[in-house]
């Protein structure tokens, strides 16, 4: 049982906003000479910078140079200006199940429309809870959503963790989620609570990085024992490396 992920987030691609079209080719030419291929690509949010058509046509045509099964939840910028539904009709539903595998995918969809805030709400809340006390220990679980879980580290003053991220927090940690994939803070870092691991995001091609983070995105590995967390600049060097020891990821 073993899969790899590449992770993106926060391209905020635009013909005029905060888009770093330099920073995306860079980017693209990375994943190409990559020497261990992703199985899958999923972004997790902000694919444009302010939700407008233009903005939804040409990310259309970017992402289509990614040879890839490519999975998208909506980002808050996704969200503005009336985006949701432009999100829907370029890259399909903004919450979805999809299976690879041993491997069982919640991508869920945490923007609010013309809000910085995101929140999964009661109805998320309860579905997810619905679905995972039915799969039990038998999958790998993983859940995606746009707005990070917990305040991240080097990212300024916290204003936009999920309105509800307690009740969301306890619920991935009762019921043994193994992998939270988050973005919207444009810093990448990872940690483990639990038998959980939440995993932000850097940004790939936004103008608007943090410090000296610059553009990044991550190549995550698992197998039977360990998650493995790659750094990845858009330039192809190599930042942390971190691994988690996962206990009982499956059960027979």
């Amino acid at each position: 049982m073993k899969l790899r992920i590449l992770h993106i987030s926060d391209t905020h691609i635009s013909n005029f906003g905060q888009f770093d079209e330099k920073a995306f080719n860079k980017f693209l030419e990375t994943v190409d000479k990559l020497e261990q291929k992703p199985d899958i690509i999923i972004h997790s949010g902000d694919v444009v910078d302010s939700g407008v058509l233009t903005e939804y046509e040409l990310a259309k045509d970017y992402l289509k140079s990614l040879n890839y099964k490519l999975l998208i939840c909506p980002g808050n910028h996704d969200d503005r200006n009336g985006g949701g539904t432009l999100f829907a009709e370029f890259f399909g539903p903004a919450d979805f199940e999809y299976e690879i595998g041993r491997f069982k995918l919640f991508i869920m969809n945490s923007p609010q429309p013309d809000r910085d805030e995101g929140r999964l709400g009661r109805r998320r809340q309860f579905y997810l809870q619905q679905r995972l006390s039915e799969i039990g220990d038998s999958y790998f679980k993983i859940i995606v959503f746009h707005h990070h879980l917990i305040p991240v580290p080097y990212s300024g003053r916290e204003v936009n963790v999920l309105e509800d991220a307690g009740d969301v927090l306890e619920l991935v940690l009762r019921n043994n989620v193994n992998l939270v994939l988050m973005g919207h803070r444009h810093v990448p870092w990872s940690i483990k609570i639990n038998n959980t691991v939440l995993v932000n995001a850097g940004t790939v091609s936004c103008l608007r990085t943090r410090g000296r983070f610059g553009n990044s995105f991550n190549l995550i590995s698992i197998d039977e024992e360990n998650i493995y967390i790659e750094e990845i600049k858009v330039d192809g060097k190599k930042g942390m490396l971190t691994g988690y020891k996962t206990k009982s990821i499956l059960k027979a």
